[in-house]
């Protein structure tokens, strides 16, 4: 058994304490070690472990054992029995220690705000995440639940922390159930507003959260996924993403609040061009697809064109007409590396498998379905690669 100091001294980053135990791992020079006292909180709970050291070496994960115990991965070696020092990552605990108590807050607001309660939380090493169990909460929900989260905050409530008989947790308004077997539970709150049993490390009171900050919801399976940022992750996303926004106001020359409208108008306009655009390709297409089939070479019953062009877009509009057309095949390349193999519907040819197989021995890639193909590699070899493929094709139209 460990005797786990992070639980009353969540604020504590160094300490001493004696190996009971410990054994080389298959990776590297990795041991794991077990301590007969530890400030390192084992992932748990929806937490991510600490970070830190250990005899001055890398802890690289903390889990729980057991009998409970806590198991150390050090990236180094530990003497058995031997006195050791240990020294937290403080800015990683801090950091989980508000995510996690600012969990505890926004998991109650959903409760309060909408009725929604919290099934499973996760934190990530970027953002963090609850599952709610309900309807989808929609933008003008979510804001409120958000709200009063951080209004929390800004009153700055104190976080208690008790250890309360199993037979008195009846009394109590908790928001989750205890675990069978357990005893005692840890119950922590946060002062007239939450009460939940946990594990984990703590800030001291709501102040210390700085922002809770949700950043988007998503349907998983039958739960709703909040994802969110507390404290310095939620200013350095809100730094992050102000920054280009006004990186965009700036390139516009608009005001930030206007960036929204005036993108909207760009799309409108880009969709407008592309669809001009298209139409004039397909037009080029039809004008440039009757010279090439005047001057196509036959094979047998059969044309085969034979063409390259600067475009990619225009070689597959060019490959589209080709395929309206009777008795053709077209093997058109572009510049950008493409190539486009493409029969007539009463052609009967196989280009997909072969010509892709082609491709591949140039060191390129690609492939197709019965008479179409479309292939990619070093522009540098399209010619060769358009020649290989015309004499295959002459070899089985003749």
């Amino acid at each position: 058994m460990t005797q786990k100091l992070y639980l009353d001294q969540p604020y504590g980053t160094v300490f001493e304490a004696r190996v009971v135990s410990t054994r080389p791992l298959e990776t590297g020079n990795a041991h794991a070690v077990v301590l007969d006292r530890t400030l390192f909180y084992p992932e748990s709970g929806g937490q991510l472990a600490d970070g830190g050291t250990l005899g001055g070496a890398p802890v690289v994960d903390v889990q729980e054992g057991a009998d409970e115990s806590v198991i150390h991965t050090v990236a180094g070696e530990v003497s058995a029995s031997a006195a050791v020092s240990g020294s937290i990552d403080w800015a990683r605990r801090f950091d989980h220690m508000q995510q996690h108590t600012g969990q505890h807050v926004l998991s109650r607001a959903f409760i309060e705000t909408g009725g929604l309660h919290t099934v499973s939380f996760h934190m990530g090493e970027e953002t963090c995440t609850v599952d709610l169990d309900g309807p989808a909460p929609d933008e003008s929900a979510v804001r409120r639940a958000e709200d009063l989260a951080n209004r929390i905050v800004e009153e700055n409530r104190p976080i208690d922390i008790t250890t309360v008989p199993v037979e008195a947790l009846d009394a109590l308004d908790l928001r989750r159930k205890v675990p069978e077997g357990v005893r005692e539970a840890r119950i922590v709150a946060v002062r007239e507003f939450d009460r939940i049993p946990c594990c984990g490390t703590h800030v001291r009171s709501t102040g210390e959260l700085g922002l809770i900050k949700v950043l988007k919801t998503e349907k998983v399976k039958t739960t709703q996924r909040v994802h969110f940022k507390v404290g310095a992750r939620a200013f350095d996303d809100y730094r992050e993403k102000h920054a280009i926004l006004q990186d965009l106001a700036n390139r516009l020359t608009t005001a930030p609040a206007d960036v929204t409208a005036k993108v909207g108008r760009l799309l409108d306009e880009s969709q407008s061009a592309a669809k001009r655009t298209k139409t004039l390709v397909q037009r080029l297409a039809a004008a440039e697809g009757a010279k090439l089939l005047a001057t196509a070479r036959p094979a047998g019953e059969r044309r085969v064109v034979v063409h390259r062009d600067a475009d990619a877009a225009f070689v597959r509009a060019l490959a589209t007409l080709m395929q309206s057309e009777a008795g053709v095949v077209a093997i058109l390349g572009a510049d950008d590396g493409s190539v486009v193999c493409a029969a007539s519907r009463d052609v009967t040819i196989d280009l997909a498998a072969d010509v892709a197989a082609m491709a591949r021995e140039l060191g390129g890639s690609g492939g197709g379905k019965g008479g179409f193909a479309q292939l990619k590699l070093d522009p540098s070899r399209v010619d060769e690669l358009m020649t290989r493929i015309d004499a295959y094709v002459h070899t089985r139209l003749s």
